[in-house]
């Protein structure tokens, strides 16, 4: 794993330093190590259990740790940024959500992981998804929707309607049934939140009410919006003692 220092120098990165460089140094005064992954929306997920300053960075796209000084970060600019703690065992998790990892299970994986090497209990976690493209930006062509509804069967919330060229595609059409290829918008946060409330999560204890980071991109960086000129954005959890 690499330090606060140790940012790869690519464009995105590049654009991105000085405001996480900030970030790091503002917490209020206090010491911690900057923890990032190689992502790769995989399924991924890293344990920190023996990590040590200087190690290099891991592939994967989930981090967890009960190591205090450690901030676990995902980089993100549209996929969803999802932070999870146990607050009865004080386990962390940072996790990067794009569709692919969502249709990985990345998001479950990572709570698996968590029972299974620190006897987490889900009912005793809370989750944060943070900001991300919403579903009035994010238009998905039928590569990506049908996998989506073939995952997330029966979830009409996961999706809005627009009316293709020549026809009127009602609510609730599935897929396999439309022609013309029908337009849809996909809401990645509903689906996550499906996929933690499906894990043991109460729904009281996921805070999902993310903004859209293509409509605000005065503050939040978009790869859609933007292209590969986007920044990316910094999400990061830790404890201090």
């Amino acid at each position: 794993m690499a330090g606060a220092s140790s940012f790869e120098q690519s464009g995105k990165d590049v654009k991105s330093l000085p405001a996480q460089n900030a970030f790091v140094t503002s917490l209020a005064g206090k010491t911690m190590i900057l923890v990032r992954l190689r992502q790769c929306h995989s399924d991924g997920v890293v344990c920190l259990d023996g990590f040590a300053p200087g190690d290099l960075p891991a592939e994967g796209d989930a981090v967890i740790a009960r190591r205090s000084g450690l901030l676990l970060a995902v980089q993100v600019a549209d996929c969803l940024p999802v932070l999870i703690v146990d607050e009865a065992k004080r386990i962390l998790a940072a996790v990067h959500a794009g569709w692919r990892g969502l249709l990985a299970g990345v998001v479950p994986r990572t709570l698996e992981a968590m029972q299974s090497r620190y006897g987490s209990d889900p009912r005793q976690c809370l989750a944060v998804i943070g900001p991300s493209i919403g579903p009035c930006c994010y238009e998905v062509g039928q590569d990506v929707a049908m996998p989506f509804e073939q995952a997330f069967p029966g979830r009409s919330l996961l999706w809005s309607d627009f009316q293709p060229p020549g026809r009127v595609l009602a609510s609730g059409t599935g897929l396999s049934d439309a022609s013309a290829n029908p337009r849809r918008t996909l809401d990645l946060s509903a689906a996550c939140r499906c996929q933690l409330e499906t894990a043991g999560l109460p729904g009281s204890s996921i805070f999902s009410r993310p903004p859209c980071t293509s409509c605000h991109r005065d503050v939040f960086y978009s790869y859609r919006a933007e292209g590969g000129s986007a920044g990316r954005m910094l999400a990061a959890i830790g404890k201090i003692r």
